[in-house]
């Protein structure tokens, strides 16, 4: 969902809070915290600042300075005179000696409420979160309804994920003006993350109400709803958004987002398509359009969208890696192979894509290259789940016999009835010449599965191995008879028999084998051939 800034989000609302509220101004004194006897201001030095206020109010900064300043000058120990020269210094930018100002107003007046207030907001804006909350706790202990400091408070500890205090403070300033759509919108916005729905519901409905017909007073409702997974209601109000004002990218794109995370798929690609043709550049649309076409399995729409992102935006990683996974899931290994190629040039470090690669690698039949990356995923992710047994499979694939071993013997050491990996562990011991290893390892992924294929394979192989023929002939029966077209188990049967000379049986072995490996050669060719047409076929160009 796309955010938009404080002043567009809230200002059809009313005054705009901000993320820090306006500076609190108390220019006479008659504030509630009295000045001590050296910090009087004389009728001279009230005059400047009634000036300087007067002045502030209309814009003319450089007046208001000016006047500030006479008025320090005149009542150096002023904490108030000091406040106002803070906040018209804050306005022209300068913070620095902004706080500077308000620090020497609270170390002469340590109870004025508006130069500690101000105080924390100009921390808060510097980053400096900590002391800027101990400023507004200190107000709250002087004054505890202090509308601004808890306002503050609620969007310090929103912005750092503690929506429960959060959400406490902007009750407590709601309080002090139920009424306030401002407020209202605020307390929603971490109310719904806190937990505390009903009564973020409550503020929605008094923002809807004060909104009324204002498109873009909705539009900033609809947006906060969405982005606190309000998808119904937020869903809601941008379709009546985009009644009141038909057909603006922003409503189309939002409404269209609203409805995909309601997996209103259909509606949701009608309204971003429109997006998209009001707009074509944004290449967040054409991604979502790609989402959309992925999850119906329409690899061809997909595949278009998230070129058309790629596209407008080639430095964003996740947009390769999203190409990619959809040429992967279209069986077109090479493209696949490019798109997670360049994700992993702009985010080297994102064991995700290294991972994805390796798998098409492995499709591929790249051995060499799929166990090069799960070993470079390993190393960035050592967490990745199953990742010991991932490697070993790509290194025994690649014919890396001892490092598979290792990293088998290591991952069924963790997982003792992990199949696969008995299967697999099984296959590097038959290979290294290990029989009776191999035995053991095969005879316990058979414990748990009789029925497993490549197991009862190598198991067999075992027994041609040791040249006892007319076991290895049971074992390849067993093979075949749940799988009549493995074509290696025919070819051992054929070696079987001839050992055993039955060449009757040998010869039909033989030839069955022979049969299954043309039509395998077949199959490949056509495979590769396949491949080469869907990418041409998706990458828009002719065969």
């Amino acid at each position: 969902m796309r955010r938009t800034s404080c002043a567009v989000r809230r200002r059809a609302l009313g005054t705009c809070y901000a993320a820090i509220v306006t500076l609190a101004l108390c220019a006479t004194g008659a504030c509630g915290q009295p000045q001590s006897a050296s910090g009087a201001l004389n009728a001279e030095a009230q005059a400047s600042l009634a000036a300087a206020v007067r002045a502030l109010e209309a814009g003319a900064l450089g007046e208001a300075e000016r006047a500030a300043r006479q008025a320090v000058r005149q009542a150096p120990r002023s904490a108030i005179a000091r406040n106002v020269l803070g906040v018209v210094l804050d306005r022209t930018g300068r913070t620095d000696e902004a706080l500077a100002e308000f620090k020497r107003a609270v170390e002469l007046d340590p109870q004025l409420v508006s130069a500690r207030n101000n105080l924390g907001r100009v921390l808060a804006l510097r980053g400096r979160t900590a002391e800027a909350i101990t400023e507004f706790e200190r107000v709250l202990r002087l004054e505890p309804d202090h509308l601004q400091a808890h306002y503050n408070l609620g969007a310090l500890y929103g912005d750092a994920g503690d929506f429960a205090k959060a959400a406490e403070h902007f009750a407590r300033a709601r309080a002090a003006a139920p009424d306030d759509p401002q407020l209202a919108l605020a307390f929603l916005n971490v109310g719904y993350r806190a937990g505390r729905v009903r009564e973020a519901d409550a503020a929605a409905d008094l923002v809807e109400r004060a909104a009324g017909n204002d498109p873009r007073a909705l539009f900033t409702l609809a947006t906060a709803l969405a982005q606190n997974g309000q998808y119904e209601r937020a869903a809601r109000l941008f379709a009546r958004v985009n009644q009141l004002q038909p057909r603006t990218f922003e409503v189309l794109y939002n409404l269209g987002i609203a409805l995909y995370n309601l997996d209103r798929n259909d509606e949701a690609a009608q309204y971003l398509a429109e997006a998209a043709d009001l707009n074509p550049q944004p290449a967040e649309t054409h991604f979502r359009l790609g989402l959309i076409a992925s999850a119906k399995g329409d690899h061809a729409n997909a595949i278009e969208e998230f070129r058309h992102a790629v596209e407008r935006e080639p430095r964003n990683s996740k947009y390769h890696y999203m190409l990619g996974r959809e040429y992967f899931r279209a069986g077109v290994w090479e493209e696949a192979i490019k798109a997670y190629t360049a994700a992993i040039e702009l985010e080297p470090k994102q064991a995700a894509y290294v991972l994805a690669r390796a798998n098409a690698h492995y499709r591929k039949g790249e051995w060499m290259a799929s166990a090069a990356d799960f070993d470079l995923a390993a190393e960035l992710d050592p967490t990745i789940k199953d990742i010991e047994y991932l490697r070993g499979y790509a290194h025994r694939a690649a014919g890396n016999f001892d490092v598979a071993r290792q990293l088998l013997e290591g991952f069924v050491a963790k997982q003792p009835n992990h199949l696969d990996a008995l299967a697999s562990l099984g296959y590097v011991y038959l290979e290294q010449g290990r029989l009776d290893d191999a035995e053991r390892t095969l005879s316990r992924a058979l414990a748990i599965d009789p029925k497993n294929v490549p197991a009862l394979y190598d198991y067999a192989r075992i027994a041609v191995k040791r040249r006892d023929y007319s076991e290895a002939v049971r074992r390849l029966e067993q093979v075949l008879a749940l799988n009549p077209t493995h074509t290696q188990a025919h070819y051992q049967l054929f070696l079987a028999y001839s050992r055993l000379k039955n060449m009757e049986r040998a010869q039909a072995a033989l030839n069955e084998f022979r049969r299954l490996e043309a039509l395998e050669k077949q199959a490949k060719q056509e495979r590769m051939f396949d491949e080469k047409l869907r990418a041409q076929q998706l990458s828009g160009a002719s065969p």
